[in-house]
């Protein structure tokens, strides 16, 4: 009975569930985090980035000509 009191409940509902979004947002962010920092330490090859090796791509000649 005392909700229909209360005009501000509404604005209180809204104002936890937007405090809990940002509580699941960190939690998953932190989870994030940590899960790839020990992937990072756990890695057996170093990592590197695209195209950083000389032989990272190399285009081979074609053996013939095209026909058309």
């Amino acid at each position: 009975m005392r909700d229909r009191n209360n005009p501000n409940r509404q604005d209180t509902i809204l104002g936890g569930m937007i405090l809990g979004g940002f509580v699941v947002i960190a939690v998953i962010a932190a989870l994030f985090t940590l899960a790839s920092w020990l992937n990072e330490r756990t890695a057996d090859v170093p990592k590197t980035t695209v195209g950083s090796s000389a032989h990272a791509w190399t285009a081979a000649a074609p053996a013939s000509p095209s026909a058309n």
